[in-house]
């Protein structure tokens, strides 16, 4: 693979932590510490637009399809559900007691679910936009989460060090797997299930097996490996860090395949748009668009 082209998208006032899509009208959303949330057209480059403004810094964005809802997490814990179709807030709910830093939820079924660093993991009704069950974790916090393709499990990354396996049907810890010296900041499954992503504090990229058995780790970043994105075919997972660096890895060769470099400060965040454009979000304000060419193979 190679770069075709990028876009830079300057707008946010500050720190960008979060990004969401809906792919079906190429928007994406961003929002970080100026709590604003920006729309794009993120396919023609067109300049944003503001979507709504909330007054904390926004850590999580996740774009549900069938209610045209846009949920964003804060920095105080509240979960705000924004109705884009009306153009209205749907509701706002003090869910955690501190920072929301995982939010997505079901394709199909009205469920989803939140992680924060008060260490709760919490089922959502997203046609009510309420929560209804929640799973005490680890008193540490979690960060982020992913669910598995098979949709009965999730795995969080804790704030402690450890990822964790939530049963979805009973709602309980299954285990607890070491994976960082000290915080494991991001996980992500791959599309195939054939690998466990992660990455924290260390800088390392850790892959694991379905089982969490480590079968690849290297050192990705110089500092903390802040965010990890599977590329759609699974093949290639992209990670970005403190260090202003993306690098996508071909886990099959274990090899490195290409580093983007364009950010002056820390990537927050990533997120494949299509096979070939990769979206990034970073501490010095901007949104990148990365186009890119070849085989993900």
């Amino acid at each position: 693979m190679r770069i075709l082209g990028e876009w830079d998208l300057p707008g946010h006032a500050g720190p960008v932590y979060a990004l969401a899509c809906n792919r079906e009208s190429q928007r994406l959303f961003s929002a970080g510490s100026d709590g604003l949330i920006a729309e794009w057209r993120c396919l023609t480059g067109k300049q944003a637009k503001a979507v709504a403004h909330i007054p904390t810094a926004i850590y999580s964005l996740h774009w549900i399809p069938e209610k045209e809802h846009l949920y964003a997490g804060t920095s105080a814990g509240t979960v705000y559900a924004l109705d884009l179709q009306n153009k209205r807030l749907h509701s706002a709910v003090q869910a955690h007691h501190s920072a929301v830093f995982g939010i997505f939820s079901h394709p199909t079924e009205k469920e989803g679910w939140t992680s924060g660093k008060d260490g709760q993991f919490l089922f959502w009704d997203t046609g009510k936009a309420q929560p209804f069950a929640a799973v005490s974790v680890t008193e540490a916090g979690l960060r982020g989460f992913a669910l598995s393709p098979t949709q009965d499990k999730f795995v969080g990354a804790g704030r402690d060090g450890f990822l964790y396996e939530i049963d979805r049907k009973s709602r309980i810890v299954l285990r607890q797997i070491p994976a960082e010296p000290q915080f494991v900041f991001a996980v992500q499954i791959a599309p195939s299930e054939q690998y466990i992503a992660t990455g924290g504090k260390s800088g390392f990229l850790k892959i694991w097996d379905p089982n969490f058995s480590l079968v690849w780790d290297v050192p990705a970043h110089q500092l903390t490996l802040n965010a990890i994105a599977w590329h759609p075919a699974g093949r290639i997972v992209a990670t970005g860090g403190r260090d202003r660096l993306i690098h996508l890895w071909d886990v099959q060769t274990r090899q490195k395949k290409l580093t983007l470099t364009g950010h002056q400060r820390s990537v927050n965040a990533l997120l494949w748009i299509d096979e070939y454009v990769l979206a990034s979000a970073s501490d010095d304000g901007l949104v990148k668009i990365w186009h890119l060419e070849g085989s993900p193979a």
